[in-house]
């Protein structure tokens, strides 16, 4: 049942903050999400996964990321393409919830990018959104005053590559304080603007996307491929592939629409969804686009520099070149664990491995000769396999058939694999529940090589490539050099995304300066446990 849309969509606060404002093309931006959930979620959980894009001013997506929101938090980072033209460019940050509104129910993070290879900059064009303030964002106008928070520092001026400790107090007494920290040169972190209309109050349909309060989430419709009419109640089977193998299943609803929520993978994983349904063989399955693609009109402004930030700004170009001669960009792959011989089902009842039998013709025989577990009974004319045990439930609900974790609805396809293919078969002859499905026991066959054996997937069957929560990638340079031969020449000295302070408690952040010479600022950005926004910006130099 739908929920009507209105102020509840409204009630999602969002502000995106970076660790800086400029940046050269071919840098990494890092984030982070400050999140207020809707008031009438009470404490149940709302949205858990932000989407953060970095897109041009038409909305074109150049990275895409998901991130986990825990605690009214989430941080990640973008890589910016080499290719781009100077221009703005901006952040979109949205959770699922506020695709219900559309565009102007996402928050937009403006960016300027410098290309130092290129004289291409993008088009200019005039603002159709007004800026908003962040406390609008976070549905807080009230803002602490920045005396509230003591940033104390040893000294104004320090040398290059010295180590630099911030005493940090937070002198409020009613709300403890959540920042992000940022230290770069002055005036890097620029005039940001930030964009979110609101959702219009004349939108009158119902919602038609949940919040994602599990985690990430795969949804779609199964449809009749002849006329387009949903298919209900279909059972919908998804597996994941390769070497953290899964699998999910559950039932389409009354209008074929279906909804799997995945553990917290990482990095893109290669899933095979398929459907079957009693009354319908032309199955087809939509799948949801897990992105937003909708066009936008967001403000694109000329590339003008005074002479002091054109000055950083070619130091920063240089810098940029620099790390990236010396200090390359490392991709970290995600962390699978590999599933060796263990499917998602744990161990099964019985295993059965082929090659400790005489060589039998047909997958058919094996069943008959050495499955005892495994009854092939024919039916009209049409062949299927029971499982035989002591429950019996296994007598009412068809077994789950599968190979290599793949649910084949075909008895006649898996009878036809070749029995030199596969390396065993194993058995689970007990009742088993995946989602809201009840299965008689499990078939599970296992190729040698990997393959399928094979077989000819289902019809309705999608082979998707589906991106799950970012993996970031690391800064090898993010805490200083320590090589005094090697040039130190950061355009961020420090990111911190997530700084608590609790009221009268102090904390001490330090970081190193590097070579480059110049005014610097640390800027502390965040809200309280009321949800107001606070910001306070600290100078020193480096000689």
């Amino acid at each position: 049942m739908g929920l009507q849309l209105g102020a509840q969509v409204q009630q999602e606060g969002l502000v995106v903050l970076t660790d800086r404002g400029h940046y050269i093309s071919g840098e990494t931006i890092r984030y982070r999400a400050f999140y207020r959930r809707p008031a009438a979620s009470s404490e149940k959980e709302w949205s858990r996964i932000l989407y953060v894009e970095l897109i041009l001013p038409n909305g074109e997506p150049l990275s895409q990321s998901k991130v986990i929101i825990d605690g009214g938090e989430g941080t990640g980072s973008l890589s910016i393409p080499g290719e781009v033209s100077s221009g703005t460019y901006y952040l979109k940050a949205y959770t699922r919830w506020m695709r219900n509104c559309g565009p102007e129910g996402y928050v937009f993070t403006s960016l300027s990018i410098y290309n130092p290879f290129s004289e291409m900059v993008l088009p200019v064009d005039s603002a159709v959104w007004e800026p908003r303030s962040m406390g609008q964002l976070l549905k807080r106008d009230k803002t602490p005053s920045s005396e509230i928070l003591e940033c104390r520092l040893e000294k104004v001026s320090y040398m290059t590559r010295e180590e630099v400790e911030a005493d940090i107090e937070w002198k409020s007494a009613d709300a403890p304080l959540d920042l992000s920290v940022s230290v770069a040169r002055k005036g890097v972190h620029g005039n940001q603007q930030f964009y979110n209309p609101g959702c219009p109050a004349d939108i009158a349909r119902r919602t038609e996307i949940l919040p994602e309060n599990q985690g990430l989430s795969l949804t779609g419709q199964a449809v009749s491929s002849s006329n387009g009419k949903p298919a209900p109640y279909a059972t919908i089977y998804v597996s994941v592939l390769g070497d953290e193998r899964d699998f999910f299943c559950n039932y389409s609803d009354s209008a074929g629409r279906f909804y799997f929520s995945f553990p917290d993978y990482k990095g893109e994983r290669e899933l095979f969804v398929s459907a079957y349904h009693e009354e319908i063989n032309d199955l087809e399955l939509l799948i949801d686009r897990d992105f937003s693609q909708d066009a936008l009109e967001l403000p694109s402004y000329p590339v003008n520099l005074n002479d002091s930030l054109s000055e950083i700004i070619t130091e920063m170009s240089v810098n940029a070149q620099v790390s990236q001669q010396y200090y390359p960009k490392v991709v970290q792959a995600p962390d699978i664990q590999s599933a060796g011989d263990m499917m998602f089902y744990g161990s099964p009842i019985s295993t059965i491995h082929f090659d400790d039998f005489i060589r039998l013709p047909t997958l058919e025989e094996y069943f008959i000769e050495v499955v005892p577990q495994v009854s092939v009974r024919k039916t009209r004319g049409v062949k299927r396999l029971v499982l035989l045990g002591r429950h019996p439930d296994l007598a009412i609900y068809p077994p789950l058939l599968m190979i290599d974790g793949v649910a084949i609805f075909d008895v006649e396809a898996i009878l036809a694999v070749s029995p030199r293919l596969i390396d065993r078969v194993e058995i689970v002859n007990a009742p088993y529940i995946r989602g809201n499905v009840t299965f008689g026991g499990i078939i599970s066959l296992i190729s040698k090589n990997n393959d399928l054996g094979y077989i000819d997937l289902p019809s309705s069957g999608l082979l998707v490539k589906y991106q799950m929560l970012d993996v970031p990638g690391a800064d090898t340079i993010q805490n200083g050099v320590t090589d005094p031969r090697l040039p130190d020449v950061r355009n961020t000295l420090y990111w911190n995304p997530g700084l608590e302070l609790l009221p009268d408690i102090k904390k001490v952040i330090t970081f190193r300066t590097s070579d480059m010479k110049g005014d610097y600022e640390i800027l502390f950005r965040g809200t309280d446990s009321t949800g107001s926004f606070f910001e306070k910006r600290v100078s020193f130099s480096v000689e």
